[in-house]
């Protein structure tokens, strides 16, 4: 360990000395004079790698990201004032997505006056902005304290439904090198805080198996914390064994492979398809798991939702949301293995008929995907679903795709095929733009092996190009597919369909390919729809980052049925 037990240490040594024995092995952050005291003692730790970022909103959004991809905190450094508050939206996404993030930043001092450097009239702004979008947002007062503050930051960020929580540590002064006193104190011995999770009821659990069985035509409807807690093995045997068909909101997409007989597909709001339609009329019991009670993603499915439910929310605890008889809080994970065990000497179920409809059903969807291309395959600017279709060709069965927010997002969805839990990364409810890039470092960095592709509409790559020049500098070997239409497209067609006329979304994009050789990374302008497969390919050959620029223009979304 870089520091002793007992040793003279300052605040920065302090929450190091915590990163260190919770097994922190990166660290996302951008420097800034607030945090000098953090860096000084982070050189004397070299098991915990710095990923420097250029700009601040990428430093929590990849926090995100390697929480989403390994389970464990993602913890993110950042300056005080502008600093924290650049990086709230990683953070707002990291709730919204359920991901285990530590956000520390540094803090004005704890007697600062109005107008101080890097704050405002009230010092605890800070930590007050963030309390509506953590777990838990503290303001260190006492050097006594952080060891203590830090373990139960770790303790709060993967306990229940796991989440953000943000840590400022306040400065002594404007020039001091040191945080919160000038004088050390002992540095004492960490005490890493027990994860606690909610464990199901057995009564529950053998309540409900009996209830699965003797419906008729049950699904289960999961979301992300069945993919959080690991635990889509289980779920894809359970559907499995008794033929149970699953359907999933789409930030939960990878939940189960799309080829598995019993995988639906995911629902959207007030856009559901007759095939899912077709699947929740012949319902007469829904299971959901891995959802919270009156999120919009329970609602979106209510309607078509039978009376007869069963409710595992994904919560830290029941409360006044949860207020139903059947209505529980329980780990998704542990719910479902106690489920299979409960169910171990069941016969099963072969439901011929429920397989034989879902197939049809995706085929159908299938040949509707298709349908949207005809007509297109040689037109310029390239049609942003033949794009997507060409893509899907390329794409292994372990590969990590990656997609922004906008019209890029919207056509993937029905193109990329889902093979793994991380197969269509998306930002998720927070819907945040700018989330392809950073989130493509991470997954690259932590599955080296593995190809990650990053989707990207020309708008939100523009928002967080600067840390494209960080995947060369770590050799994070990303591809990222850039959709160039010169134009917030989304926006646009949205307001062509309630205004008849789109106004403020038009703007002009560099080369992007261009860019990419400025970076010594590989990169690669498409105009030609002819010339797709070839540039998808040389890109994933590179052996270095890259850039693929597809020339495209705005479509109307896909309208499968």
């Amino acid at each position: 360990m870089p520091f002793e037990v007992g040793a003279p240490a300052h605040a920065g040594q302090i929450v190091v000395d915590a990163l260190v024995r919770e097994n922190v092995r990166r660290l996302y952050c951008l420097p800034g004079s607030h945090l000098l005291q953090f860096y000084d003692a982070l050189r004397e730790a070299p098991s915990i790698g710095l990923v420097t970022c250029k700009q601040e909103p990428n430093a929590s959004l990849m926090a995100d990201a390697y929480g989403r991809l390994t389970g464990e905190p993602g913890v993110c450094l950042l300056t005080a004032g502008p600093g924290g508050a650049n990086s709230i939206a990683g953070v707002a996404q990291a709730y919204g997505a359920a991901s285990p993030m530590v956000h520390i930043t540094g803090s004005v001092p704890l007697d600062a006056s109005r107008e101080a450097f890097h704050g405002v009239d009230d010092p605890d702004f800070l930590v007050e902005m963030f309390e509506k979008v953590t777990k838990w947002s503290v303001r260190v007062k006492r050097m006594e304290d952080v060891s203590g503050v830090m373990a139960r930051a770790f303790q709060i960020a993967r306990s229940g439904r796991p989440g953000p929580v943000h840590v400022e540590i306040p400065r002594l002064g404007d020039y001091s090198p040191h945080l919160l006193q000038d004088a050390p104190i002992a540095l004492p011995e960490y005490e890493p805080a027990p994860t606690q999770v909610v464990a199901p009821n057995a009564e529950d659990v053998a309540q409900y198996a009996r209830r699965l069985l003797a419906a008729e035509y049950p699904v289960i409807c999961a979301g992300k914390g069945v993919m959080r807690k690991g635990a889509m093995d289980e779920l894809a045997r359970v559907a499995d064994k008794f033929s149970i068909p699953v359907i999933y909101p789409q930030d939960a997409m990878g939940v189960i492979p799309e080829d598995h007989p019993l995988a639906v597909g995911h629902y959207f709001a007030f856009r559901n398809t007759e095939f899912m339609n077709g699947v929740t009329e012949k319902c007469d019991l829904m299971m959901f798991i891995g959802l919270r009670a009156a999120t919009a993603e329970v609602e979106h499915i209510e309607p078509y939702a039978p009376a007869e439910r069963i409710f595992i929310g994904f919560d830290d605890a029941e409360d006044a949301h949860y207020g139903g008889a059947d209505e529980i809080v329980a780990d998704p994970g542990m719910f479902l293995s106690a489920l299979e065990a409960h169910l171990a000497e069941e016969s099963g179920r072969a439901g011929p008929e429920v397989r034989e409809q879902i197939a049809e059903g995706k085929a159908d969807l299938r040949r509707q995907a298709l349908e949207v291309i005809a007509g297109h395959e040689s037109e310029t600017p390239i049609h942003p679903a033949l794009l997507m279709e060409r893509l899907s060709r390329h794409i292994k069965p372990d590969a990590i795709v990656v997609s922004d927010v906008g019209n890029c997002q919207m056509f993937a969805r029905y193109y990329v095929p889902l093979t793994n839990q991380f197969s269509f990364m998306q930002s998720g409810v927070w819907n945040a733009m700018s989330f392809a890039l950073p989130t493509a470092i991470v997954a690259k960095m932590e599955y080296p092996e593995r190809d990650v592709i990053g989707l990207v509409g020309d708008g939100a790559f523009l928002m967080t190009i600067g840390d494209f020049v960080t995947a060369s500098e770590y050799g994070a070997n990303i591809v990222m597919i850039v959709l160039n239409d010169g134009s917030y497209g989304q926006i646009d067609r949205q307001q062509q369909n309630l205004y008849g006329a789109a106004y403020g979304c038009d703007f002009k994009s560099p080369n992007f390919a261009g860019m990419a050789r400025s970076f010594d990374a590989f990169g690669v302008r498409v105009e030609d729809p002819a010339d797709l497969d070839g540039a998808i390919e040389a890109a994933l050959a590179a052996g270095r980052p890259a850039i693929v620029e597809v020339m495209t223009r705005e479509q109307p979304l896909p309208k499968i049925s």
